[in-house]
């Protein structure tokens, strides 16, 4: 069984889950893993074939560099809200159904510390003290602030716990009777013994910062919190330690709220309050808790992926075909957008330079606004924004001859609608303005389950926004699912870009039914940069099973935007370099793993960080090991080094990266069978 960290091992036991990850048995630290690619499927396939899921199976035409991935709303890994430290937070307005006078309440979240720097957690303040309360990271441990109706602290900077860097932690501050407790990771304090009312509900409540009516103060948390929940009138837990939650909390009796947990920034409270995202806060598929199920493209599907830089997609279809008319008619999409303020198009079906024609032009103005755009001009804007870094559900529905957009179910606008909506050829045109022939107006972020319907209004009020892919009902023109990647992230978390020849190989391959395959001329995968992709500043794991062509030329198998790669030398030694480096280029190498892996022959290739030590490993042998590399770096390139030129000759399979854990911390065997997808 490989070595690992102690503290997620502690906390793998917590759960009840401490079982081998080798040999095809459940990993316990499948949540960790922010990136496994098997190489299974079809001989040849890449990323670049679409497909229409609607009886009409329209040719799709790939235009820039459109990709698709299993990254969908409908991820099973479950979600959290990322805090960069910088600005980001959330706020809820003040209201009764938060925790006040002498009730007992219940505030918890569970929480990836990324830094060690302070900053808050959660915060609630009045017009005459910043602090009603405060869950605090001081660093080191949690503080906590609680006043009373009379602006006296009741807790006052009270420390508790000592949460690990770069692991998830529960935290939960509550009151039973007249003790007011703080818990980290179940390990319960008593914090102070008070009778007094407290909380006196003055100011909005903020995640990630402290607030009064001025607004938030004091600097924001820095990583990832999950799963926040406030409960008005219950403890929730008990004065004796107690084994944190192990399933995404649900929003039991009186709970006032409950958020960073979906895949867009929602309150699964009854209260539904309306959330407010300061900075660049981000949801992401990342979560303390294991999925339920291995990845499925009918339960999770996928998305494409736009870089906003000129990617789009068209459907060759007949003019009728997806010619909405004058009847009934719905354009639907999940759209995670990562930059706003722009004005890009999700879906247009104007021809080229036409201006006689209607098309039906589904696009957001510089506000993040939905719209519908009738050739040159809006004829319906939503009220509500769609978020930035979150899944927005958007939909366009012609019913009776009115218009309604919906924002995440809500109806958000009318238009007394007459139009008669054309198609020009080779339209619709999927993530680019069709008038300009996909040059300008660009999306940037994911598009999924994108679904045209021509003659029913499928909704008509407010709705539930889909929890599974969507299906090509009745009626469906065009249904863009983006499940036939060829080369897929078996977490659902990436979307990754097959450049020049990068495929799959059925012939070649250590486990399953494949193995990815480079030929060394420009042939290698993108992953676009998100933050679950950034490794961090402590423990990780990087491995997979490598197999050289016979040529040995300085090749990389997985490499940062700008540092700290994989390698070998004509020799086939590995080594992990820093930025822009190698021997070749007159570089010193930070790492030598002192062995040589021969041609045509699988091996299996770790490096590792473990409490600030990194250490290579080849085929479970410990080779170098250096104390160089302490910050945190991102998975930008498989298969190439982008500031070298240098691609792979060769053949990658199971390429698996484990964030927050060091697997190997001495020499280990390798797996014998294929990673587990949960």
């Amino acid at each position: 069984m490989p070595v690992i960290s102690t503290i997620a091992a502690a906390t793998a036991r917590a759960f009840g889950a401490f079982k081998s990850a080798a040999g095809g048995a459940a990993d316990e630290f499948f949540n960790y893993v922010t990136l496994l690619l098997h190489g299974d499927g079809t001989n040849g396939a890449q990323n670049n074939t679409f497909l229409d899921s609607s009886t009409n199976n329209f040719t799709i035409t790939r235009n820039g560099n459109t990709t698709q991935g299993t990254f969908s709303p409908f991820s099973q890994t479950g979600w959290s809200n990322y805090f960069d430290g910088s600005g980001d937070y959330l706020t809820v307005a003040d209201n009764a159904a938060f925790p006040s006078g002498t009730s007992e309440f219940c505030y918890e979240a569970w929480v990836y510390l990324t830094s060690s720097t302070a900053g808050n957690l959660f915060g609630k303040g009045g017009s005459t003290i910043y602090e009603q309360i405060s869950i605090y990271f001081t660093g080191s441990a949690w503080r906590v602030y609680i006043a009373d109706t009379s602006n006296n602290y009741i807790v006052n900077a009270i420390t508790f716990g000592s949460p690990a860097i770069n692991t998830w932690n529960h935290v939960a501050v509550y009151r039973i009777g007249n003790t007011f407790y703080g818990a980290s990771n179940g390990t319960v304090t008593s914090l102070a013994t008070s009778s007094s009312s407290v909380l006196d509900n003055n100011g909005p409540f903020v995640i990630g910062g402290v607030s009064n009516s001025s607004g938030p103060l004091n600097t924001p948390i820095t990583g990832y919190v999950s799963n926040a929940r406030v409960v008005n009138g219950s403890a929730v837990y008990g004065s004796t330690t107690f084994t944190p939650p192990t399933a995404p909390l649900t929003a039991i009796s009186g709970t006032s709220l409950l958020t960073c947990q979906s895949n867009r920034f929602v309150d699964n409270s009854s209260n539904a309050f309306a959330i407010t995202v300061v900075g660049n806060t981000s949801v992401q598929a990342f979560s303390p808790f294991a999925p339920t199920a291995a990845y499925s493209a009918a339960t999770v599907g996928g998305s494409g992926y736009f870089d906003g830089s000129g990617d789009n997609l068209t459907a060759v279809s007949a003019n009728t075909a997806n010619a909405m008319g004058t009847g009934d008619w719905t354009v639907e999409a999940w759209i995670y957008l990562t930059t706003g303020g722009g004005t890009p198009f999700i879906m247009d079906t104007l021809p080229a330079s036409s201006g006689s024609t209607t098309g039906l032009r589904m696009r957001l103005n510089a506000s993040n606004q939905l719209q519908l755009w009738q050739y040159s001009s809006a004829v319906l804007t939503s009220s509500a924004s769609v978020a930035v870094n979150g899944w927005t559900h958007v939909a366009l529905v012609k019913n009776s001859g009115t218009t309604t957009a919906y924002v995440n179910g809500v109806a958000s606008g009318t238009y007394s609608d007459s139009g008669n909506y054309t198609c020009g050829s080779s339209r619709p045109m999927i993530g680019s303005d069709g008038f300009n022939n996909g040059s300008e107006n660009s999306f940037p972020g994911y598009i999924s389950n994108l679904r045209m319907v021509k003659g029913t209004a499928v909704y008509t009020s407010a709705f539930t926004p889909p929890t599974a892919p969507l299906t090509a009902i009745s009626g469906t023109s065009l249904l863009t699912n983006f499940t036939n990647g060829g080369i897929i992230d078996n977490t659902a978390k990436n979307v990754l870009e097959t450049v020049g020849n990068a495929q799959i190989s059925t012939s070649v391959k250590k486990f399953g039914t494949g193995s990815l395959a480079f030929d060394g001329t420009g042939d290698y995968l993108v992953v676009p940069v998100t933050e679950s992709m950034k490794v961090g500043s402590g423990d990780f794991t990087i491995e997979c099973w490598l197999r050289w062509n016979s040529t040995l030329t300085p090749s990389v198998w997985w490499a940062s935007s700008s540092s700290s790669i994989l390698i070998s030398d004509s020799a086939a030694t590995y080594a992990v370099i820093s930025s822009s480096t190698d021997t070749a280029g007159g570089y010193s190498k930070l790492i030598d793993a002192n062995t040589t892996l021969a041609a045509n022959t699988w091996g299996h290739v770790a490096i590792v960080r473990y409490s600030g030590t990194t250490t290579i490993y080849l085929n479970g042998v410990s080779g170098g090991t250096t104390t160089s590399i302490s910050g945190s770096f991102d998975c930008a390139y498989i298969g190439y080094q982008k500031n070298a030129g240098r691609a792979l000759n060769g053949y990658i399979d199971d390429l698996r990266i484990t964030k927050g854990i060091a697997r190997y911390t001495a020499n280990f065997t390798p797996q014998t069978s294929q990673w587990q997808d949960q």
